[in-house]
């Protein structure tokens, strides 16, 4: 655009003096010409006015000249001229280059003669083909006769030629001189130009610390300065911009919700992280069409409503994974009501409708684990009641009656401890000795492993540091009920193992059974409350379902890991301390 308008100018400028020069050319060789033909004409009148009283003064009459063509052919030759004598009717009386003139035609309507005639004199310019050149006519009236002097015009053409050589001269020299100062201008002119199209090139790329620095004092330098002034502007407007989108985006990542906005091309334009995690999105969002992004169908039949009719709604969808979520659709309006877009809120519910389903199992349980021993134990009085007689039968309904309340106060005391694990928010902690906690449980269930002829290992090697600092309690609730449920669960004349080992900086205790075993697909849930795999055996080993909760919450107050491994020959739990 600068080379064009630095070409538009010495253009224009050259044009405009090639016209000047061509102009002032022809107007002074057209006033030259006139001049010098102005000049002949005077000194022609001059020469006729001396024919004519040469011929008065010879006393001649100018009508019967032909007996003195001498005086003629004497001026003729001395001014270099041709001279034609012509009678008041046109008949040419003597010509000083006509032998016999009264062979010539009448020349009363020639222009120069005609004009004599009728104002005194008269002149003209014809071109002579005998010559080659212009001739100029020149002829004066005088009582009864005309005299009409001929001259060529030599000198006039030679006057022309030589002002056209010397005009072309000079135009040269004035195109060219001309063109160096247009050359300068230019460059002077459009230097400011230059630096103001620099000046935005650079800003239209994006490097918006470039600035105008040298300005002048006009019109240009106002326009620049304006546009440094306005550029500060925009680099502070872009600056609080970026700042403010930061501090969005680092909002829109910090909110545990799925939160994206779509516009009314169906565009994802902004989107955070939990969006994406949300609904296992591995691609990048930004720009992209929403139905090839969100693989939900319920989803994008919701945006698509939101798009189309620009109203607010709430919904709820289970995904194919077992995860729940609540979803909310704003739209984004103009001030004239137009859909620019919508604003979609995710929130993942999954976690909310587990515990909802746990607390309703857990009420359903509590409710049935604490009705059925009543009842039974109800049943059994009213049988003693009706039969005071039969002793037999009311010890042993007695003796029954006592295990259901025994099996009562046990769930009862579970969920005393699980309460209580869960509500408290410290725990005292005491230096105990891990071995001996787990060898008290296990004298504890003797019993129980004598009765199932239990073969019982222990590789507790002596080697191993077992003290450590943590809350009696909960580490006696861990053991006990991993090794309580691992002989419930065992086979009649199984196997269970107790090792430990040291692991970086810490301890790990594997309690391992031949027993049933768990099925893989029900491992994630036998930390639930009341959660049993196997109902009826469950009932039959007197546990209440909640031993393994509690083993979960304690172990998550000391802070250790427990884990579960499973298959049909027994199950193995790794205590990680």
């Amino acid at each position: 655009m600068l080379k064009k308008l630095s070409y538009k100018l010495i253009t224009s400028y050259i044009i405009l003096i090639f016209v000047l020069v061509i102009s002032v050319f022809l107007m002074v060789e057209s006033l030259l010409k006139k001049t010098h033909i102005e000049m002949i004409k005077n000194e022609m009148s001059h020469e006729i006015e001396i024919i004519n009283t040469s011929l008065i003064r010879n006393n001649t009459d100018p009508l019967k000249i032909t007996e003195k063509k001498s005086i003629l052919f004497e001026y003729a030759q001395s001014m270099q001229i041709r001279i034609t004598l012509i009678d008041k009717d046109g008949k040419v009386i003597a010509d000083t280059e006509a032998n016999n003139p009264e062979e010539l035609d009448n020349h009363y309507y020639r222009t120069e003669v005609y004009q004599a005639t009728q104002t005194g004199e008269g002149s003209s310019i014809r071109h002579s083909n005998t010559l080659k050149t212009d001739m100029l006519y020149f002829a004066k009236n005088f009582e009864g006769y005309v005299i009409r002097l001929a001259k060529p015009l030599y000198a006039v053409d030679e006057s022309i030629r030589e002002l056209k050589t010397l005009t072309t001269r000079i135009s040269v020299i004035v195109l060219l001189a001309s063109i160096i100062v247009i050359i300068f201008i230019s460059i002077k002119v459009t230097r400011p130009f230059n630096e103001t199209i620099s000046f935005a090139n650079n800003f239209a790329e994006g490097n918006y610390r470039k600035r105008i620095l040298n300005y002048s004092n006009d019109e240009i330098g106002t326009l620049q300065r304006s546009l440094n002034k306005m550029a500060d502007t925009i680099v502070e407007t872009i600056d609080q911009h970026v700042f403010e989108k930061k501090k969005l985006e680092a909002t829109l990542e910090s909110i545990s919700d799925g939160i994206a906005m779509i516009d009314s091309a169906k565009r994802i334009l902004i989107s955070n992280k939990a969006f994406s995690e949300l609904l296992s999105i591995s691609m990048d969002t930004r720009e992209k069409p929403y139905f090839e992004v969100i693989r939900n169908r319920a989803i994008n039949s919701k945006i698509e409503k939101g798009l189309s009719s620009g109203e607010r709604d709430f919904f709820e969808v289970e995904s194919v994974n077992d995860r729940f979520f609540e979803a909310v659709i704003n739209p984004i309006k103009a001030d004239d009501d137009i859909i620019q877009g919508i604003l979609i809120v995710i929130h993942d519910a999954s976690e909310r409708k587990k515990i909802e389903r746990i607390k309703s199992d857990l009420v359903s349980n509590v409710s049935h684990e604490l009705k059925t021993p009543i009842a039974i134990v109800k049943g059994y009085l009213e049988t003693i009641r009706e039969n005071p007689d039969n002793k037999e039968m009311m010890n042993d309904f007695i003796e029954r009656a006592i295990e259901n309340v025994d099996r009562q106060n046990a769930l009862i005391q579970d969920i005393i401890k699980l309460s209580m694990i869960e509500s408290s928010k410290e725990f005292e902690k005491d230096e105990i000795n891990l071995k001996q906690i787990i060898l008290s449980c296990l004298d504890i269930v003797t019993p129980k492993i004598t009765k199932k002829e239990i073969k019982l290992y222990t590789g507790l090697p002596s080697e191993v540091d077992y003290k450590i600092t943590a809350n009696q309690f909960l580490v006696e609730e861990v053991f006990f009920n991993i090794i309580d449920n691992a002989i419930n669960y065992n086979n009649q004349g199984g196997k269970l193992d107790i090792t430990a080992g040291k692991k970086d900086n810490g301890l790990i205790l594997k309690i391992s059974d031949s027993g049933i075993g768990i099925p893989s697909e029900y491992i994630d849930r036998i930390f639930e409350r009341f959660y049993r795999v196997d109902r009826s055996r469950s009932r039959a080993t007197g546990g209440t379902g909640l031993g393994l909760s509690i083993v979960k919450h304690a172990a998550m107050v000391l802070g250790w890991r427990v884990s579960v491994s499973s298959d049909k020959n027994g199950t193995s739990f790794t205590i990680e301390i």
